[in-house]
């Protein structure tokens, strides 16, 4: 399906991250604890943020999009630890976006308030770095989905939207987006044009093959690049010949 292939299997004691915590409306950051993460985990992502973001070369893509297949958890997690991964590899800004207006969820990750973001850039005027929040002691910011997500409509309609994109480039060298699952939306699909491509995440026992070859096929003919696919919460070795059958 594509040059880059990785698959990841997520810690059960990671589960614990992704159920609901208090959210200060206050401060900008509240402060994440630390999250364990096993080491086989941790480098598996951190082989995939090598392997697409920081290739030899100016062929490397910039501004990539991380959605799910169907139904998969984890992955919100998957591409702010992408994130975070890219970050602690680079001295260069890194901004991770929640453009997943359906179920927004970075902001519980990061532990931000989620007042102003990328809902609000797309349809407010202002600096594309006002509606962004810098993560402390990192060159890595967050772009929360913002207040106005029930503007689903109005946000993919805006012609502002080009400009955001072009305007996040600008302000920074690498952008990671968390879009809704494809399957259900075609939200991920147009990000997906308007970035360097896409990486799509399979939840193993649950996600379909068929569902995930539909899927890929679709995003490719409307001109989506495909980086690749993660196999996300695998507990069993799987051939890499099955992979490249999506």
């Amino acid at each position: 399906m594509s040059k880059n292939f990785e698959v990841l299997l997520r810690a059960e004691q990671e589960a614990e991250l992704f159920a609901p915590v208090a959210i200060s409306h206050e401060t900008p950051e509240s402060g994440r604890g630390p999250v364990w993460i096993d080491p086989a985990v941790h480098e598996e992502e951190m082989k995939l943020v090598q392997r697409v973001f920081l290739l030899p070369g100016c062929g490397a893509p910039h501004m990539v999009v991380f959605c799910a297949v169907d139904h998969a958890d984890g992955a919100a997690g998957i591409c702010a630890r992408a994130a975070e991964n890219l970050a602690s590899q680079t001295t260069l800004r890194v901004c991770v976006i929640d453009a997943n207006f359906h179920s927004p969820f970075l902001h519980h990750y990061f532990a931000v308030h989620n007042r102003r973001g990328f809902s609000n850039a797309v349809l407010e005027a202002g600096p594309i770095g006002e509606f962004a929040c810098r993560l402390p002691e990192s060159n890595l910011s967050l772009l929360p989905a913002g207040s106005r997500c029930g503007d689903v409509p109005a946000i993919w309609q805006s012609e502002r939207l080009r400009t955001r994109m072009a305007e996040l480039r600008e302000e920074f060298p690498y952008v990671l987006f968390y879009g809704p699952p494809a399957i259900l939306q075609i939200d991920s699909t147009l990000l997906g044009q308007l970035a360097d491509g896409a990486i799509v995440i399979v939840e193993s026992g649950i996600t379909r093959r068929e569902t995930a070859r539909k899927v890929t096929k679709s995003m490719a003919a409307a001109k989506v690049n495909i980086l690749g696919a993660v196999m996300n919460n695998r507990t069993f070795p799987i051939p890499e010949s099955l992979y490249r059958k999506l």
